[in-house]
């Protein structure tokens, strides 16, 4: 019987003592998938804007690989983690014996799966080698493209997980979960961490007219109008996971702060770990999109991302991005 649960999504308390103490707000300081072998080809990334991208199926994705955008992704991991209770995954597998990430980046959640289940055989998939040569030794990581046929045969892993894709890391969520259902072993579990990108608060303390949102709602028209999307619709996964077969699936909302404005200490460190993650990062996650696509000038966007930082670091402002797990179970004995 699929179920829904929420997280810490239903209230994120202010820590008011910090806010007292600030005597006025001026901010917060600056402070596969064919499983191919990598090639040198693969390692000849694409140069545009002063950033690199991926050269392998080259524009699919529209963020850049370089050490900033890494840096970002690492402190979004972070971040994310922190506002999901800390958990590597939220899928109950029990002496898993193949993990699936698809989407690794940087490996580190891959990584830290690795660690923690040193029996299991983990698999990174991105379209970009950029993760580390030292890794745990039951690692691996290839290049590879989640929108093609994955390649891996059937019931070789207990978990499928992703992070942060949405509709412009997988193209066809349909033909994601189809194919995680085939790798999957009876009784294993794909797991889709993902945030929506629009910039909220439950207590109005965005302003109007603001800048963050203003961002947020331009971002996501470039990213349609090249046929992808930053939004997350957590209950039509859900029905796209029980299409494929996925049964036991269910929704967990959280609230992943920007700001260390939660009292929760745990919520607080997440939020510190956000601000700079998209204070310093904000820059790479628009270039392409705002340039290419929408058609401003490297000028105008600078000003108004100085604008959009200026307003991030306010300590009035309680933002977060809303955030959610959708899991989804393969059957334990197939239907017939």
């Amino acid at each position: 019987m699929a179920d829904e649960t929420t997280g810490n999504a239903l209230e994120v308390e202010v820590d008011d003592s910090d806010a007292r103490s600030f005597a006025s707000d001026s901010g917060y300081s600056d402070t596969v998938c064919s499983t191919e072998s990598i090639r040198s080809s693969i390692f000849d990334y694409e140069v545009q804007h002063g950033r690199t991208y991926h050269a392998y199926h080259s524009g699919k994705y529209i963020m850049p690989n370089d050490e900033g955008e890494q840096e970002r992704l690492d402190l979004h991991y972070h971040a994310l983690r922190l506002s999901i209770d800390n958990q590597i995954t939220h899928a109950p597998v029990v002496n898993p014996h193949g993990i699936l990430d698809m989407g690794t980046g940087t490996g580190i959640w891959a990584m830290d799966a690795a660690d923690a289940y040193p029996e299991a055989e983990v698999v990174g998939i991105d379209l970009s080698p950029i993760q580390p040569n030292w890794v745990p030794p039951n690692l691996q990581f290839e290049v590879a493209d989640v929108d093609e046929p994955w390649g891996f045969g059937e019931d070789r892993f207990d978990l499928v997980h992703t992070r942060i894709m949405n509709g412009f890391g997988v193209s066809s969520w349909p033909h994601f979960y189809q194919e995680a259902f085939s790798c999957l072993r009876p009784g294993g579990w794909v797991e889709n961490q993902e945030f929506d990108c629009q910039i909220v608060s439950d207590d109005g303390s965005i302003p109007e007219n603001s800048t963050m949102t203003e961002w947020a709602r331009l971002w996501n028209r470039a990213c349609e109008m090249i046929g992808k999307t930053g939004r997350c619709d957590p209950h039509g996964l859900k029905c796209q996971m029980e299409e494929a077969g996925f049964v036991n699936t269910r929704i967990m909302a959280y609230k992943m702060p920007i700001g260390p404005w939660p009292k929760d200490p745990m919520l607080k460190d997440a939020g510190r770990f956000g601000l700079v993650a998209l204070h310093a990062g904000v820059y790479g996650m628009s270039v392409r999109l705002f340039l290419d696509v929408l058609g401003w000038s490297e000028e105008r966007l600078q000003a108004f991302l100085a604008d959009f930082r200026r307003e991030l670091a306010r300590k009035s402002i309680h933002a977060y991005w809303p955030t959610y797990i959708v899991l989804g179970q393969k059957p334990a004995v197939p239907d017939g």
